[in-house]
């Protein structure tokens, strides 16, 4: 949810920046699946845990590394888009603590509340959860966990990772640079077609 906020922020920047919301038609993102792959495990991942489905619980941390790979190879085959590179980046910075951590992502206690998550820090420090654990004095890399609070007035409390934070930051440099970058010939005369179609009154 928190990246649909992030688009949609991105696209009214845009807008106010004169951009145009049809260009955005011209990205051209290549191997979706792979996108929708990588979400569909980790959401998945989510929603069976607390049922308790045995393959979750026992390979949940390998599933949890294994959708983030796809998500890397997913950016590589659109390597060519600005700011996949800064997505890249924070992908690969997720990855690294992740994987040191046993496949969670740790979570900083007092960021939490700063976010207002409080039911959520109840839960982590009950134990693990299938993808955030707490940080703790055996913590690695714990720099690049989540620590960073997106507090009310945010429209999604969140604790964020640099990771997450470069990622957003390559999602609206995509969104931007797509909106301020002039239509393709193609697109142009198809608007002006439509215009002498359905000229204004």
């Amino acid at each position: 949810m928190l990246y649909v906020y992030i688009i949609i922020i991105s696209i009214i920047i845009g807008l106010l920046r004169k951009g145009k919301l049809s260009s955005l038609s011209q990205i051209s993102l290549k191997r979706i699946e792979l996108i929708v792959l990588a979400c569909l495990i980790q959401a998945g991942l989510i929603f069976l845990w607390p049922k308790k489905v045995k393959f979750v619980l026992d390979y949940s941390s390998y599933l949890i590394i294994f959708s983030y790979i796809v998500l890397l190879l997913a950016v590589w085959y659109n390597k060519k888009l600005k700011g996949m590179k800064i997505i890249a980046l924070g992908i690969i910075l997720n990855v690294i603590v992740i994987v040191a951590n046993g496949g969670h992502m740790p979570v900083l206690l007092s960021s939490l509340y700063k976010a207002g998550l409080n039911d959520f820090a109840l839960v982590l420090k009950e134990g693990s959860y299938i993808t955030h654990a707490l940080i703790t004095d055996k913590t690695l890399f714990g720099f690049l966990a989540d620590v960073i609070p997106l507090s009310p007035p945010f429209p999604d409390p969140s604790v964020v990772s640099t990771g997450d934070f470069l990622m957003f930051c390559g999602v609206f440099s995509l969104i931007q640079n797509a909106m301020m970058k002039e239509q393709s010939p193609e697109i142009r005369s198809q608007n002006s077609e439509d215009k002498e179609l359905y000229p204004e009154v």
